[in-house]
């Protein structure tokens, strides 16, 4: 009888430790967008880095959005592989058909560095070459 007393009581234990476990994991994400939030607050008017680069990559989107119009077939001309990723995200998100080198395009897309432009870059586009 003792024995299962305390087997019920190590059972009720470990269900606590789990569950306790179980919402501190489930916390995590609530945790890192609340300290995410306050450093940005916090850093309101500081030049941060990763606020800069988000901020160029929301000025490349707008720009593609603006200059192509959804259902055209562009073709990313862009060195810079994360930015090539990014510019093919941005396309599908607005409805523009990306292409490779061998498809046949409306238009071709690339950046062109600016210390004028916003963020020091311009997005551009041309038509391909026959």
């Amino acid at each position: 009888m003792r024995r299962l007393s305390s087997l019920r009581s190590a059972g009720r234990l470990l269900v606590a430790a789990l569950c306790a476990l179980a919402l501190l994991q489930a916390m995590r994400p609530a945790v890192y967008s609340t300290r995410v939030g306050i450093d940005t607050v916090r850093t309101a008017g500081e030049q941060h880095p990763a606020r800069q680069y988000r901020e160029k990559l929301e000025y490349l989107s707008r720009e593609l959005h603006r200059q192509v119009p959804a259902g055209t077939r562009v073709l990313i001309v862009e060195e810079v592989p994360d930015l090539q990723l990014s510019l093919v995200e941005f396309a599908s998100m607005h409805g523009i058909v990306v292409v490779d080198r061998t498809g046949r395009a409306d238009l071709e897309v690339y950046l062109h560095p600016d210390p004028a432009a916003p963020h020091g870059v311009r997005l551009l586009t041309r038509k391909p070459a026959a």
